[in-house]
């Protein structure tokens, strides 16, 4: 596996992450608690920026590149950039959402919770296309050198909650994702 293929999925395994810490928060809010705003502030500022800065712009390449190699093979595989535009939109709409909480305006309960849903399946369903379908035909087609090509072309970025040093924006949220894989085991 490439260095970059590598990277993309843990980065895969880290927005699950979130994800899991976002649907923590909204059981607590289901439940008529107040879940930590810190941590799903925390996780719309981290989904506002790395995935469609860093993590998105290296799968476009990947994607671009087996488009020059196969376009009957991609057409397959749909649209890849569009993918990644709803779910900026998804990300904005919770944003929104949670913004408007935040500030004390009257947002009905179910409304921000299908918000919030949306956001987490909109998620789920492209990296589980991504995992079963996009990589792995990434794999079986690209070349070494397509790799290198990709990777000389890729923006190098640490990631700013999962890196070595997380940012102190994300103090509360990387707590709580600590916390809760020791409570997984």
């Amino acid at each position: 596996m490439t260095e970059i293929l590598a990277a993309l999925r843990q980065d895969h395994r880290n927005l699950g992450q979130l994800l899991k810490a976002v649907e923590r928060q909204l059981d607590r809010f289901d439940r008529g608690e107040t879940p930590d705003y810190d941590i799903l502030q925390g996780v719309v500022d981290y989904c506002l920026t790395y995935p469609d800065l860093y993590h998105h712009p290296k799968e476009d390449l990947i994607f671009e590149r087996l488009r020059q190699l196969d376009p009957v093979m991609t057409d397959t595989l749909g649209d890849l950039q569009a993918e990644h535009r709803i779910l900026a939109e998804a990300t904005r709409r919770f944003a929104d959402a949670l913004h408007s909480v935040l500030q004390d305006l009257e947002v009905p309960r179910d409304s921000f919770d299908r918000v919030t849903r949306e956001f987490l399946a909109n998620y789920r369903q492209h990296i589980g296309m991504e995992e079963s379908v996009f990589f792995p035909a990434a794999e079986a087609r690209l070349t070494t050198e397509d790799w290198a090509v990709i990777e000389a072309k890729a923006k190098a970025q640490v990631d700013p909650l999962f890196g070595a040093e997380s940012e102190a924006s994300y103090a509360a949220l990387r707590a709580d994702i600590l916390a809760w894989a020791k409570e997984d085991g």
